[in-house]
Parts: structure tokens; sequence; C-alpha cells
């Protein structure tokens, strides 16, 4: 279809008007705009547990507990998960294999029994593999990898102290055996006399509490993982629901796309990726929760927030701690909390406030810089004084006498 100039100029002229419209005036009080805009939504929120994405053994927590989080910026959420994209996204098995890498499996979860034994002169726990369990989880387990792990532990990870106590020989494998072996105590190998120590049956005790949760295989911060499969187009994809923390290592973990793999804590964003990672997801997570409920907010007020949380180079709540290194404002300190430690510490140092801020204004009684009050005179006028005229009679005053 074909369009006269003139319609042409009445469309841009409707374009220009509309984008002129969106602009912030200057002096706008763009900061209580935006908090009005995310906050007063929020009371439309009710639930605090959503089903994750479909996959009903997942809950994820939204709502106003979900948004809390992510203002205070907690080091420590309800429901950390982190959503891992894979190379193959189109095979099921490759899908179980990553997550078998990834997932953290204890001894206990893949052992047929882990038994006491005692007999005259030697005490010992044995452990029998369930090489069947093994198989179907596509977990790359032997005795020799289990020999290692209760000998040496994850990394990272404070081994029990009984654990600590067990030497090389200590642990040993059933010769031709990918599934048996057995856990000496220390002071009782194998060519020891028939006393028993009486701190025996305790040590036993101790282990055979000990050696179930000894991780074996996958990441220790990963409580759980699941496949979640999805429909695009006809085309059935697989990607991994992380349940704990952890980005980093599950990112370079082999068969998952670090580059499209993301996580809904902010602050582990921002030690893995960076601050300005970190800030595009605060955005993002806002926006997921409001979504989640039906809200639409404009990004605009979504990116305010983001910047006033990051703009120092690190992620700061809005709580006491991140705004006493937001600003420095002694009044605005005060007026937000503890405000007799503030005043207090100001007067022992000596500090000075500018008066600039909306609170300090509002305290001391002066104009706030908004709107109207944004600019002041330059140069203040004054009328001009008349020179005395000398032949002037003065005035006679209304009750004189003559």
């Amino acid at each position: 279809c074909r369009f006269s100039r003139s319609q042409l100029k009445l469309f841009f002229d409707m374009a220009l008007t509309i984008f002129t419209k969106a602009f912030v005036e200057p002096g706008e009080a763009v900061g209580a705009m935006g908090a009005q805009s995310i906050s007063e939504p929020g009371t439309q929120m009710t639930l605090k547990t959503f089903h994750f994405a479909g996959v009903s053994s997942m809950n994820v927590t939204l709502g106003v507990p979900r948004l809390k989080e992510i203002i205070n910026a907690s080091k420590l959420i309800s429901t950390p998960i982190i959503t891992a994209k894979l190379d193959q996204d189109d095979n099921k098995v490759g899908a179980r294999i990553v997550k078998a890498g990834i997932e953290k499996t204890t001894l206990g979860e893949i052992s047929a029994h882990i038994k006491e034994v005692y007999s005259s002169g030697k005490c010992y726990i044995s452990v029998q593999l369930d090489m069947e369990t093994i198989e179907q989880l596509k977990l790359n387990i032997d005795a020799n990898t289990v020999r290692r792990s209760i000998l040496y532990g994850a990394r990272g990870q404070t081994r029990a102290p009984v654990l600590r106590i067990l030497k090389e020989q200590s642990i040993k494998v059933k010769r031709g055996s990918t599934s048996k072996l057995r856990v000496y105590l220390p002071s009782q190998p194998e060519s020891a006399s028939s006393s028993i120590p009486p701190t025996t049956f305790f040590v036993m005790q101790a282990l055979k509490v000990t050696l179930p949760q000894v991780i074996v295989q996958g990441i220790p911060s990963v409580n759980r993982a699941v496949i979640n499969e999805e429909d695009k187009g006809g085309r059935t994809s697989y990607h991994l629901l992380v349940e704990g923390y952890g980005l980093a290592e599950v990112m370079g973990s082999p068969g998952v796309d670090g580059s499209h793999t993301t996580t809904n804590h902010i602050i582990e964003v921002e030690d893995t990726l960076g601050v300005e990672a970190a800030r595009t997801q605060i955005s993002s997570e806002i926006s997921y929760i409001m979504n989640a409920y039906g809200i639409g907010i404009d990004s605009r007020h979504l990116l305010l927030l983001s910047d006033v949380m990051t703009f120092k180079g690190e992620v700061l709540g809005i709580t006491r701690f991140g705004v006493s290194k937001m600003k420095e404002s002694v009044l605005m300190l005060a007026s937000f909390e503890k405000t007799t430690d503030h005043l207090f510490d100001a007067a022992v140092h000596g500090r000075t406030d500018a008066i600039v801020g909306v609170s300090e204004c509002i305290i001391m009684g002066i104009p706030i810089p908004l709107g109207s009050g944004l600019f002041k005179l330059l140069k203040k006028a004054t009328a001009p004084v008349e020179a005395a005229d000398t032949n002037k009679k003065p005035r006679k005053l209304l009750f004189a006498r003559n």
C-alpha cells in the first residue's frame, strides 16, 4: 500500500510526540515514582511459592518474600536455583550423564549395605556398592573412587574427625571386585592382637554414622538436579534445574553451556560474573516475579532500582548496612535507621552535611531540590534607591497638631 506525504508527516509527528512524552522532565522525583511503581503492585501478590517452570517436584519462592530477598541483597536465599543449558539439549541420556556429574551423590545413596563386622582381633566396616543403581544413575563410581573420596574428601569440604584419622592402609578394596571395600580402624590393622580397646565400639559407631554421608560424586553445594523437558516447535529439548549454590562449578561442568547458564542468586552472580551481570539479573528477576502474577512494570523503574543497588561497584541491599555505604549524608542516614548512633558518630568525627537530599531538606525545613525547587537564582535583583530630594517638604503627620 502507498502513503501520501501528509500521512507520513502525520505519522512521524505522532511518533515524535509519543517519544517526547516519554522523556522525564528535569526535577521529576524519579526515585519516589520508581519505588511506588514497584511496591504498589506488590500489594496484589499473595502466594509465597509456585511450581517452577512446569516441574511439579521443584518449588521456587515468589511474591513478597522473594522480592524482599532481592532488594535486601540476601546472601542466603530460600530456593537458590541454577538453570543450566546443555551443549546437546536433544539427548536425554546425555542430560542424565551431565546431571550425574553435577548432583551431589553420597555413599549411603549408592550402597547396598554398610555393615559392622566384629571378630577376634579385627573390626571393620564392610561396604557393598549397588552397581545396578550406579548404572541406572549413569554415575562414574566404583570401589576405588569411593576409597579416594573417603580418604581425601571433596574439594572445599571439611571432613569429619573420624575420617581424618584414617590412613591409606585403613581402606582396602577386595581383590578382583569393583563393588566391595572394607574400612579398618587405624589402631586395629588386620594383624592386630586379640585384645580390643574399649574405644573401638564408639569409633565403629562413629564410622557407621559418618560413612553414608561421604560425598562420592558431584558438587557438594548442589542438593538436587532435575531434568526439565521443553517442547520448542515440535522439537523436544532438555535443560537442568539445579537446586543449590555453585554457579562457577556448574558452568565449568562437562556438557554444560556456561554462556547460557543463569542463577536466581544475585550475590553469586556478582561473585562469578561481575557487577554488570548482577545489575542485569536484578531487573530480570523482579520482572520474572511480577510476570508470574500478571503484573507489568516499566523497565525504566527496574533499571533505576538495579542502578541504585550497583552504582558503587558492588551489590548493596536497601538495608541499614547498604544505605550507609551508598550515602554520605549524616541526616539522611539518621532518618533511615539507628538515628542516635549516626548522629553520635558524626559528632565525634566532625562530619559535615551539604543538605542537598530530600530527607535532609525536610528535616531542616528548607525547599526540596525537586520540581520548582530544583533551580536557584544566580542574581538577586533589588529595587533602585531614589536620590534624596532636598526641596521636597516633609509630609505632615496625620495626628500632628498645627
